[in-house]
This record gives C-alpha cells, sequence and structure tokens, in this order.
C-alpha cells in the first residue's frame, strides 16, 4: 500500500525574514512602477532609445526587476512549506517554487538541533566546518528554511537542500519510514558543546 501524502510542521518564519519579505515589495513595487513611467515618458516624448537618460532608466528599471525578483527567490524571506509524498519529499516557498526530492535520490540526512540558550564557540564551529567543508567538495546550498534553530539538511547529487521542520527527529523517523536505507546523524548543539548521533 502507497504511503500516504504528509504534510510536515514546519517552523515559523523568524521575524527579521518576515520583515525584510515585506519591506523589499513595499519599496521596489512603488520604485518600479515610477521607473515604468518616466521610462514611458521619456520614449513617448521622442526621447532616441540610445540616449543617455533612456538608457540610464532601462538600467534602472532591471535592476529593479532584478531585486524584486531575485532577492525574494534566492533568500528564505516568506515561508517555506514541506510535505512527504508518495514520489518523494515535496518543498516549495514563494516565487522559488517547488521541488520534490525522490527519496532513493537522498543519500543523507544530517539533522543539527539547537538547545534554546547560548551555544558554546566549539558546536558554532562544528557547524560552519561542516558546511564549508561540504562546499570544497563542490556541493551547493539551496535554503529552505524558515528559522535556524532545527535545520536538516539532505543531500541530493551535488546539492544539499535545507529545511526546518518543527521536530525535527519525528521528521527524520517519517522520512526513514519512506527511504530505509538512508544514512543519518543528530547533532544537538547547547552550551557545552556538541552530541553527535551516527544512525545507519
Amino acid at each position: 500500500m502507497a504511503e500516504q501524502n504528509e504534510p510536515i510542521e514546519s517552523l515559523p518564519l523568524i521575524r527579521k525574514r518576515r520583515i525584510l519579505g515585506i519591506i523589499v515589495p513595499l519599496f521596489n513595487v512603488p520604485f518600479f512602477a515610477l521607473t515604468s513611467y518616466q521610462t514611458a515618458l521619456l520614449i513617448i516624448g521622442g526621447m532616441p532609445l540610445n540616449s543617455e537618460e533612456v538608457i540610464t532608466s532601462v538600467i534602472a528599471l532591471i535592476a529593479s526587476l532584478g531585486v524584486g525578483l531575485f532577492l525574494p527567490w534566492w533568500s528564505p524571506v516568506y515561508t517555506s512549506s514541506y510535505t512527504l509524498e508518495a514520489a518523494g519529499l515535496k518543498i516549495s516557498r514563494l516565487l522559488r517554487g517547488t521541488v520534490t526530492l525522490p527519496y532513493k535520490n537522498i543519500a543523507r540526512a544530517e539533522v543539527y538541533i539547537r538547545e534554546p540558550g547560548d551555544i558554546s564557540e566549539d558546536a558554532l564551529n562544528y557547524t560552519k566546518d561542516s558546511s564549508a567543508q561540504l562546499r570544497k567538495l563542490g556541493f551547493s546550498f539551496v535554503d529552505f528554511t524558515n528559522a535556524e534553530s532545527n535545520i536538516v539538511i539532505l543531500m541530493v547529487g551535488r546539492k544539499v537542500y535545507m529545511i526546518s521542520p518543527a521536530k525535527p527527529r519525528a521528521f527524520l523517523k517519517s522520512l526513514k519510514r519512506r527511504a530505509p536505507k538512508l544514512t543519518a546523524k543528530i547533532v544537538e548543539l547547547n552550551a557545552k558543546g556538541k552530541n553527535i548521533q551516527e544512525l545507519e
């Protein structure tokens, strides 16, 4: 019997990301509209297309459009959602779109859990070194997180997908049920250091 779809509760989007997600369109949309209007007036008024004024306006228009679309696409400023489906893990975010990771393609999962309170320098350095090592090996990171307290990284091909389920242990248990051969580890970060648990 095929597994049913299982929505995964995600951490809420942290405040600084939510604010950035509001500020970008709040400032960018009026600027884009004003620049479009000014560019149209220049062209309608008979200004040559190769004139400095028109070229400058077009560049500003393209830059505004680029910032308005690229920043929210690249940076996780809108809420990401996750669902375990029959075909794989579906992750999605506004403007970034939807990606489905087939279970057979997920080579490894690593769960990083930050316990409340201060985190030791040793624990922070461990996470930084782990990320740096993956980048050196040629992995690129795709960020679908909502917060930093719980992060699960999923290695698929040469990419590392980052998500932030509210209950990372329960998520990993459900994921391993659908992908029994998946190797994984859980890293707990706290004021004393780190606790690492390798799972077969």
